[in-house]
């Protein structure tokens, strides 16, 4: 057997041997403390008023960009426009 499997055994059954801690209940006071917090009802902070407060102006200019970005359903280079410029120019220049 190969030094690297005889490792892997050893590091798998030293595994399988170690007890794993878990946490059943909470830290002592946790759930007190987020409770208190959650009813604290503190006021927001100036970067979280100005990011409600600015939402409405992006989703206003996204919407707007959607609007006006949008090309026109008809395109100058989709194949029957540029066949119909082609014939034209052919047609005139005789």
């Amino acid at each position: 057997m190969h030094e690297a499997d005889k490792i892997l055994q050893r590091i798998a059954a030293a595994s399988r041997r170690a007890v794993s801690p878990v946490a059943d209940e909470l830290p002592f006071g946790l759930a007190t403390r987020v409770i208190a917090r959650l009813r604290d009802g503190r006021a927001p902070s100036l970067w979280e008023s100005f990011a409600l407060g600015a939402l409405p102006v992006a989703v206003t200019i996204t919407i707007a960009c959607v609007v006006w970005g949008n090309p026109s359903m008809d395109r100058a280079d989709d194949p029957e426009s540029i066949a119909r410029v082609m014939l034209q120019n052919q047609l005139s220049s005789r």
